[in-house]
Formats: C-alpha cells, sequence, structure tokens
C-alpha cells in the first residue's frame, strides 16, 4: 500500500487530480467533505472537481503529513494553488482514505485552521 500511496502524493503534488480521481478511487467511492457527503461514486466525484480544476492556473501542493497504518492512510496537504485573474487560494487538508483492492473505497477531507 506504501507505493500506491506514495504515487497518489506525488499525483497529488503534481496538480493530478482528475487523472488520480480515476486511477486511485472506487467505482463506488464515498467522498466526505467535513462530515458532508461531497460525491458517492468516482465519476460524481470526478465532475463536481473538474469544473474547479479547470480553473487553477498553477499548483503548489506539499505533504505536510502521511500517517499509514492497516488500509488507512491519513495524508495532510499544504494546497497553494493560483486560479483565474491570478488569485490566489491557500489551504491545509487532511484526507483520511480507507484504501482496498488497491483503491480508495472511503475518503474524509478535513479543512484544517492554520495561523
Amino acid at each position: 500500500m506504501q507505493a500506491l500511496v506514495d504515487d497518489f502524493i506525488e499525483m497529488n503534488q503534481s496538480g493530478l487530480v482528475l487523472e488520480l480521481c480515476e486511477k486511485y478511487y472506487d467505482e463506488n467511492v464515498i467522498m466526505l467533505n467535513d462530515g458532508t457527503v461531497f460525491a458517492r461514486s468516482m465519476r460524481e466525484a470526478y465532475d463536481k472537481q473538474k469544473g474547479f480544476i479547470e480553473t487553477i492556473e498553477a499548483f503548489d501542493v506539499r505533504l505536510v503529513s502521511r500517517i499509514i497504518r492497516g488500509d488507512i492512510a491519513e495524508l495532510t496537504f499544504d494546497y497553494k494553488m493560483t486560479g483565474a485573474e491570478s488569485k490566489l487560494i491557500e489551504f491545509t487538508g487532511k484526507h483520511i482514505q480507507t484504501w482496498r483492492n488497491q483503491k480508495i473505497v472511503r475518503e474524509e477531507y478535513f479543512p484544517i485552521e492554520t495561523k
């Protein structure tokens, strides 16, 4: 699982969000954003993220922490992205992923308050 998570991290840091969605999310993934259902399938997650990703001109994504326990990966990233009209978008987020058969079957995302 370490190699899968490392590849996920590399793809995320490279801004390949839609590609990693297709590669690593199970077709029936459940995705939560701060406790609220964001998507109930890989296709729904892909479609919802596509509009946002297409507006991003530059990605600067840095891994803050990685903890893997069994089939659970807990990843925290600092995100700095340049969007339309050079608008800077900055946030830190934690992803808690449940992996099964080399796919993410559940992902919980939590925004982290920064100074």
